[in-house]
């Protein structure tokens, strides 16, 4: 059996170069923090844009999950997409899949453009209630 030197472990140099390691690791984040900052500034919502709206319930939601009557939840807002599904440039199918439905993850997964939160907003006409909310969490 093969032992270990501890004091090879302890040594100044292995403490010196993790403390050289974090150091590196702490400027590379600091390097991504504006963008991350940035990036948030822009998603977060503004309450003027959303806090008149109606709400419409989940279960209000499913029941327009169909190509002449689509709607979908984004970040716990509820856009009618019926006039879009055709356009959309991943397809008419990934827009069924999500009809009537949260749809956060995928949109939030695919890495949407600034463009298309924009183009999103011309469609958005209620929130969820405070109750099914998990991002929107004022009233």
């Amino acid at each position: 059996m093969n032992s270990i030197d501890v004091t090879k472990l302890t040594s100044p140099l292995i403490g010196q170069q993790m403390l050289s390691l974090a150091s590196s690791t702490i400027k590379l984040a600091a390097t991504f923090l504006p963008n991350v900052l940035q990036s948030a500034v822009k998603t977060a919502p503004s309450s003027a844009n959303w806090s008149t709206l109606p709400e419409y319930s989940l279960n209000q939601v499913s029941w327009h999950s169909y190509t002449g009557d689509c709607w979908i939840v984004i970040r716990d807002k509820i856009y009618d997409v019926t006039k879009f599904i055709q356009q959309h440039p991943g397809g008419f199918e990934i827009m069924m899949e999500h009809a009537g439905r949260d749809a956060t993850l995928a949109y939030r997964g695919v890495g949407h453009s600034d463009d298309a939160e924009e183009e999103l907003q011309q469609y958005l006409i209620g929130v969820l209630p405070l109750k099914e909310r998990m991002y929107l969490k004022t009233s």
